[in-house]
């Protein structure tokens, strides 16, 4: 049984505007000095996962420096969606091209805009996830992190008993999902002991490919109907996203099956998923702030500053986020930050 590793690289990354632009999304920046997040996340799987085992699910508006950016990756191994429609639609794409060259399978699922600190803990973590299907073929294993402070952009997921474990990493049953909450919700879910849902997960190939069918028949018969015809085909990928649903995997799979296992981690994850959540990314400046590129804070304290070009100072304020992109500049209240993606859509229309 072999694993193969999906890295779903489509997003538009819109709360990241306007450093983020569609032709040039969140997953192809880089947030430090050691490559874009895209660059950085193939890194990671490389100890675990052979180039020809890859895969990257992307647009196409980008798949052309997405390969640019991976030249490493088999350039038939770039799957490019014609249109975007949602994590179940992507995943369940990979897993009929997997399908038809390795049915018997495992693969493991990776968003392209996350940051993990501690590689080896990473390893160790999807390798358990790995050997534990031997064992139980039969279940969906998502990675759950151990917060370590009421976060209110994260979904949860509440552990159950355990189920398998060795010195390092542990497989509970999921008892329940929880969707983004209050602050005040976020605090009791710590309390109880719940993880927040890292959107990264491993299983066989079979087993999730039986589970569109249980929980999106409608979707699986497409997937067959793209398996039969060839799933690298351009004209049956184009039928194949016309006619199934929006969905993500959360909605669509993870909430309604009731095979779902989770690892708790520690491994340093961050979901740059906000202006405020990429802050605590970039260099420390002092009181609070952080940026990257030529930025001065005076009498400021606690702001998210991103200079591409040009000098940016801010003198006596507070808790902003200002960020130079290409062709505009925002300035927001950094406890906005999540509202970003609104003013991007209205900006592209």
């Amino acid at each position: 049984m072999a694993l193969h590793a999906v890295i779903m690289a489509g997003g538009k990354g819109e709360r990241l505007w306007p450093l983020s632009q569609p032709d040039m999304p969140k997953q192809l920046l880089a947030f430090d000095e050691s490559g874009s997040l895209l660059k950085k996340t193939v890194e990671r799987i490389e100890p675990i996962v052979p180039h020809e085992r890859i895969y990257v699910v992307t647009n196409r508006e980008i798949a052309v420096k997405v390969h640019r950016e991976l030249p490493q990756i088999p350039v038939e191994n770039i799957l490019v969606e014609p249109v975007g429609r949602n994590t179940a639609p992507c995943i369940g794409f990979a897993a009929a091209v997997i399908s038809c060259k390795d049915p018997a399978g495992s693969m493991a699922v990776f968003p392209a805009d996350h940051m993990i600190d501690d590689k080896q803990q990473f390893t160790q973590a999807v390798s358990f996830g790995f050997k534990s299907l031997e064992i139980y073929p039969e279940f969906l294993i998502t990675l759950g992190c151990i917060p370590d402070r009421p976060e209110t952009g994260y979904g949860y997921i509440a552990p159950g008993e355990v189920i398998l474990k060795d010195d390092s990493n542990s497989l509970q049953q999921v008892t329940s999902f929880h969707e983004k909450p209050q602050l005040n919700i976020a605090h009791r879910y710590i309390s109880s002991g719940y993880l927040w849902n890292s959107g990264m997960f491993v299983w066989r190939v079979d087993t999730i490919l039986q589970t569109f069918a249980r929980h999106l028949p409608d979707t699986y018969k497409e997937l067959m109907r793209l398996s039969r015809t060839d799933a690298r085909d351009l004209s049956a990928i184009e039928h194949f996203y016309n006619e199934v649903q929006a969905i993500s995997i959360d909605y669509g799979i993870m909430e309604k099956a009731v095979n779902v296992a989770v690892i708790p981690v520690a491994f340093g994850w961050s979901d740059i998923g906000s202006w405020d959540a990429a802050g605590k990314l970039l260099v420390q400046k002092g009181h609070g702030n952080s940026g990257k590129g030529k930025v001065v804070c005076e009498d400021s304290s606690n702001n998210v500053v991103w200079a591409s070009k040009k000098n940016v100072v801010l003198l006596g304020v507070d808790d902003l986020v200002v960020v130079e992109g290409r062709d505009a500049i925002l300035v927001c209240a950094r406890n906005r930050a999540q509202d970003v993606s609104r003013i991007a859509k209205k900006m592209q229309t």
